[in-house]
């Protein structure tokens, strides 16, 4: 693993895995797209309900809430970073990272 600022984040590849970094503290989890410029698009590995619409979304976030229901997450909807911090940085999962990411999910199933 790796923490690398945004310059160096923004030259990196599309399949990239990362999270947001803080000094130690991460968020997130999340698929590196292509890059726009100065901007990206990402994929978001822990946090985009399935819907249609937002409406759809919220409406489902709020049944599981109250309700106990069971929900999709939709891993095909990307999203846009758009938030222009120079001085974000971003902790980047090498191979291995993966791998044992991937290994610790099998063994949950």
């Amino acid at each position: 693993m790796r923490i690398v600022n945004r310059k160096e984040f923004l030259s990196m590849p599309s399949g990239t895995v990362y999270s947001h970094y803080m000094p130690q503290v991460s968020e997130g989890l999340m698929i590196k797209g292509d890059t726009w410029t100065n901007d990206w698009l990402y994929q978001d590995l822990l946090f985009n309900v399935d819907g249609e619409t937002c409406d759809e979304a919220s409406d489902r976030l709020t049944d599981a809430e109250e309700n106990g229901t069971s929900f999709k997450l939709d891993l095909n909807c990307g999203s846009r970073d758009g938030m222009f911090d120079e001085n974000q940085l971003f902790m980047v999962y090498e191979n291995s990272d993966i791998e044992a990411l991937i290994k610790a999910l099998k063994g949950c199933l």
